[in-house]
């Protein structure tokens, strides 16, 4: 039964608008063809299964033929053999096992009509919803059309003033570039319309740039930068091909607005910033221009401080670079000039040099703050026999927290461990409390996989 649809009547409990109709309508002819025998009283999935098949036309609007089948299912094999044909169009009953033809019985004309006018209700709305979709798709592309001639227009009437045609020499309906006859190519953001050819002066005169990675990236120049966040794309300065933003490293220029030069803290979208330059890109990823840009030494450098003003961007580059960035001997660290006031920086009471906080050459109290003396001023100390009060007060580093603490802050309370007596300093000893006894267990203990050692507390210049 090829292009014929169906609706399958085989729940009692469907609660299907045309259930009670089917059902009066199969009771009424086996009754006529059959008077001796109860009618079926209703509809299931095994003996009684009736179905409304119709084809549709073939201008949609309507149903071709509409027949309701009374369909039985054989005695011990759910398989449905069709009995009888109701054909709504012309009101016929055919006995499919006996082989006769007969009129409907008057009394169930007006169900047999509504169920054929169901059938047309369904295949109606299903062509109007069809053909509301097409109306709506016609005039969505007629919009188009209409939108792209008017950029075409646009397009060719500021190619006219530019004098590189003539008013006459263009089609509103032409997708190629008057000019070489190359395609035309548009901006993602504002359509504008361009020469795709980079040779032809259409290109020059209406700049649209490409990204060298995703060539459906079009952006014009006036759509590149967006106020508050990185230009869209950006022109790598060893290749000359063009990126998207986050395949490029950037500088977004140090803020000097209202005379503040340091530039601490990223700056707000919605705050209008003075910068000493603006955006501009490093290198692209290649291997070789990230190698150009290191050997020319125009490559930035990344601040540690997670507020810096470069974070909107990605890096410092040489020219926002000042005089008082720090960069620690340990070669892990370096902020801006404007981050050094901001950031945590140890300074070495005997040299006076600064460290970062994470430097192993210098240590603080994890309690106190106080800095010891650096590591060369330790050595030299030591090689000339004196020690200063300093360096004696920053003794101990703990071998279950690995904390360093001063001899105020290690505590005059002695804690252990309670299973294997390790002692614990201050800090593991506020941490290590199990249970409701309060007993005290070290990290070793708490996590036998850990590999730390099994002294209890070493000397600061053991450390080294």
């Amino acid at each position: 039964m090829s292009g014929w649809k169906s609706i399958i009547f085989d729940d009692p409990s469907s609660d299907h608008p045309m259930l009670p109709l089917v059902v009066r309508v199969m009771k009424c002819i086996y009754s006529t063809v059959d008077p001796t025998r109860p009618p079926p009283s209703t509809v299931d999935n095994w003996r009684r299964s009736p179905s409304l098949s119709y084809k549709v036309h073939e201008s949609g609007r309507e149903p071709s033929i509409v027949i309701l089948n009374l369909r039985e299912g054989e005695e011990d094999h759910p398989r449905m053999n069709t009995h009888f044909m109701i054909n709504l169009n012309t009101m016929f009953i055919c006995d499919k096992f006996k082989n006769n033809r007969f009129p409907a019985p008057q009394e169930i004309l007006a169900s047999l009509g509504e169920l054929r006018d169901y059938v047309w209700s369904i295949v109606r709305g299903r062509w109007e919803a069809a053909e509301a979709i097409r109306r709506e798709e016609v005039r969505r592309l007629e919009k188009k059309r209409e939108e792209q001639r008017n950029r075409v227009q646009a397009f060719c009437r500021c190619l006219v003033e530019k004098g590189l045609i003539d008013e006459h020499d263009f089609s509103s309906d032409s997708l190629h570039c008057p000019v070489c006859s190359a395609k035309q190519t548009s901006c993602n953001m504002c359509k504008i319309i361009s020469c795709s050819n980079s040779d032809c002066k259409v290109s020059s005169a209406i700049p649209i740039v490409q990204c060298f990675n995703h060539p459906s990236n079009n952006i014009c120049i006036s759509c590149l930068e967006r106020p508050g966040s990185l230009p869209r794309l950006g022109e790598c300065p060893s290749c000359a091909h063009w990126f998207c933003a986050q395949e490029l490293e950037w500088c977004v220029g140090r803020p000097i607005s209202n005379g503040n030069t340091s530039g601490t803290g990223p700056s707000s979208p919605t705050i209008v910033v003075t910068r000493l330059h603006s955006a501009h890109p490093f290198s692209c990823q290649s291997i070789a221009c990230v190698a150009n840009t290191q050997a020319s030494g125009k490559n930035g450098r990344r601040c540690c401080n997670t507020t810096c003003w470069s974070r909107v961007g990605t890096t410092v580059c040489p020219d926002c670079i000042t005089q008082d960035s720090f960069s620690c001997p340990c070669g892990r660290y370096w902020t801006c000039g404007g981050c050094i006031s901001s950031a945590w920086i140890l300074r070495c009471p005997g040299c006076h040099r600064r460290f970062c906080p994470q430097c192993s050459y210098i240590v603080a109290c994890e309690e106190c703050k106080d800095v010891g003396f650096c590591h060369d001023c330790m050595e030299e100390e030591e090689s000339i026999g004196v020690q200063h009060a300093q360096s004696a007060d920053l003794v101990f580093k703990c071998r279950n927290c690995r904390a360093f603490l001063c001899k105020t802050c290690v505590g005059v309370e002695e804690k252990f461990c309670y299973k294997c007596d390790r002692d614990l300093c201050k800090l593991c000893g506020d941490d290590a409390t199990t249970g409701d006894d309060c007993e005290m267990v070290c990290d070793e203990c708490r996590n036998p996989a850990s590999q730390y050692d099994v002294e209890e507390m070493v000397y600061y210049d053991d450390f080294y």
